[in-house]
Formats: C-alpha cells, sequence, structure tokens
C-alpha cells in the first residue's frame, strides 16, 4: 500500500485546470484549486478504503514504482503538466511528471507506455472524485 499520494495538475497557456490534491492512507484528502477549477482553495474531504484499494491497484497495474517515463519522439508546446508522485510504506518515493504535449510514434513501446500513465491519471481522477471541484456542476 502507500503512505501518501500527491496528484496534481498544472495550468497551461489556455484554461487546464490546475490543482494539487494530497491523499494520505487513512482516507483523508485535501484539495488545493488553483486556477480554472469549480473549487479553488482548500478543502479536506475523504475517500473511502474500498476506493483507496482500487487506487493503489491501478499504481500497480502499470508498476507504477518502476515506471520508467518514456522519451518522446513529438512534442507539442504549451501543455500542461499532470504529476504523481507516492510515499509508499516502506518509505520508497517515486513520481512521475507528465508533459501532456509529449507522445511517440503510434505502435511504438514510449507511445504505450505514455497511453498507460494518461490512463492511469484519469482513474485516479475518477476514484478520487475530482470532477466535483474541477467542473462546474450543470
Amino acid at each position: 500500500m502507500f503512505g501518501k499520494i500527491i496528484f496534481s495538475r498544472s495550468a497551461c497557456y489556455e484554461s487546464c485546470p490546475e490543482f494539487d490534491v494530497i491523499v494520505n492512507s487513512n482516507g483523508v484528502a485535501k484539495w488545493f484549486g488553483s486556477m480554472h477549477v469549480y473549487h479553488g482553495g482548500e478543502e479536506v474531504f475523504c475517500i473511502d478504503q474500498g476506493r483507496l484499494k482500487q487506487l493503489f491497484e491501478k499504481l500497480q497495474s502499470i508498476d507504477f514504482r518502476h515506471f520508467i517515463y518514456p522519451s518522446a519522439t513529438i512534442i507539442a508546446t504549451d501543455q500542461p503538466y499532470c504529476t504523481i508522485w507516492v510515499k509508499y510504506e516502506d518509505g520508497f518515493v517515486k513520481e512521475v511528471e507528465h508533459y501532456l504535449g509529449d507522445s511517440a510514434e503510434k505502435g511504438s513501446k514510449a507511445k504505450q507506455d505514455l497511453h498507460k500513465l494518461e490512463k492511469l491519471e484519469n482513474e485516479i481522477e475518477l476514484l478520487l472524485g475530482l470532477k466535483k471541484f474541477i467542473e462546474c456542476p450543470s
């Protein structure tokens, strides 16, 4: 399991949401909304143990602890970053900073790894229920 996860998205040239979320292994989470989010500022919320387990399983599904960020061969500028920082129970710390302007040739291992990482990022947002903080309710 993990001791703490920090999940962040940075601003971009236009209106990308900028925020940080800190999730502790006990389920207590803290939202820090900065720019282009529905809920600016700080808010504490809770994540149930089932979702925490799913979150850890998602990290394991791409072997996040050993994940090596691939070298991009196609780059678009002015895109945001998504950062996942994990402190495991044994004290090991892993951080992956994903520049969303990075890409690679179709079918390459780098392209597959970037796709896995982006899928993980989207799944983390869903599991943490961040939509209510990011988007204005309809």
